[in-house]
């Protein structure tokens, strides 16, 4: 199959990718090696009608302009992540919790719905006959001007032939599934390797509740331990749990946690295991009424083969900078571009890096005329 642009990568930036060049009319087709788009943004569904817990990126800040400009084009509501009342820490070695008021946290947003609303909004503005589920990419080359990709698609074996190769993935999935040794360079395969995959090694726990009894309490969800499994927790309830007195039809009510044992550790333990542990934490901090959990999830991003490489697992946590203007020279004689988030010039692994990044992209597409003496 021959088109002019092959994105590889069906997360947020080559969704976004996939959008901009519909906008201008240009042919393109995605490959994405997962049997559902969204990348590192994940969410679970609840049983309230278009509403998804995120097990992937929660939170867009102030200062990232270019996410919540694309949420506002795309109609979509965000609003400041719950943090009224007090919050706990849990110390090491201590039964109990203190309690402190607030945390002092800085002002974060979440998308009303979750974040995979963001998702579901730009593939349902995409021509879906173009978007390419459970293709894995299995082999990657470059020869006679044309860049041929091989996908493996059930048990059939497809080939995609384009001018332009846009990787809207994180440098390391790069090194690790698309054959580089046979189109870049050694240098450039040595600086996609030393960028860490943000948050790669990280896993997300997160459990319901038929109401939010910590704001009955006076409490905000937010939660610090030393003690674990889980270090940090936050409110997750759907926006229209505002308060406790709203007689509002409303069934979610949700804490999240970050799972601070390490990638390795978590690995010698079951994910029912870990999902009791979690759920043995929260009754430890907020008593009794928190035993009866509704539903629970777990996402362990370390195990996904698409997100995580060995040295994401092993290395401590790094914000990621990737040297693009080292390798501009290579890139442009080989029409490749660079879309993940981690190849960002701001916010780099972020949603807020995604944009930016796709963003760039774009601009090589319009070079900016020059203004008129």
């Amino acid at each position: 199959m021959q088109t002019s642009n092959i994105i590889i990568g069906g997360g947020l930036a080559g969704l976004l990718t996939a959008w901009h060049l519909e906008q201008k009319g240009l042919p393109y087709i995605l490959l994405e090696a997962k049997p559902q788009l969204g990348g590192r943004i994940l969410g679970a569904k609840s049983d309230t009608l278009g509403h998804s817990h995120d097990l992937g990126p929660t939170w867009v800040f102030p200062h990232q302009h270019h996410i919540q400009r694309l949420l506002t084009e795309l109609g979509l509501p965000y609003d400041e992540q719950y943090t009224q009342g007090d919050a706990l820490f849990q110390k090491p070695g201590s039964q109990g919790a203190t309690r402190t008021a607030g945390a002092g946290v800085m002002s974060m947003y979440r998308v009303r719905g979750g974040m995979m609303r963001l998702i579901d909004m730009l593939y349902s503005r995409l021509n879906s006959q173009n978007i390419k589920t459970s293709h894995p990419v299995i082999h990657t080359t470059r020869g006679d001007g044309c860049w041929v990709v091989a996908a493996q698609n059930d048990d059939e074996r497809l080939t995609f032939e384009a001018q332009n190769l846009i990787l809207a993935l994180p440098p390391r999935m790069i090194t690790q599934h698309l054959t580089p040794k046979y189109w870049a360079s050694s240098g450039l395969i040595r600086d996609l390797e030393q960028v860490p995959t943000w948050m790669a090694a990280q896993a997300k726990f997160v459990s319901t509740y038929a109401s939010p009894f910590w704001r009955a309490q006076g409490l905000s969800g937010q939660a610090f331990s030393q003690q674990g499994p889980m270090q940090e927790m936050h409110d997750a309830c759907a926006f229209g749990v505002c308060d406790v007195t709203d007689d509002v039809d409303v069934d979610v009510s949700a804490l999240f946690g970050f799972v601070g044992v390490s990638a390795s550790h978590r690995a010698q333990f079951t994910e029912a295991q870990i999902k009791q542990a979690c759920l043995a934490q929260i009754e430890q901090l907020y008593g009794a009424q928190a035993a009866p959990a509704q539903a629970v999830f777990y996402k362990d991003w370390a195990a996904d083969q698409y997100v995580a490489a060995k040295r994401d697992i092993s290395e401590r946590p790094a914000h990621p900078h990737f040297a693009l203007s080292r390798h501009q020279k290579e890139l442009a004689q080989k029409n490749l571009y660079l879309a993940g988030s981690e190849f960002a010039d701001i916010d780099a692994g972020y949603l807020e890096g995604a944009v930016c990044a796709v963003n760039a992209f774009i601009d090589t597409l319009e070079p900016a005329r020059k203004a008129p003496l």
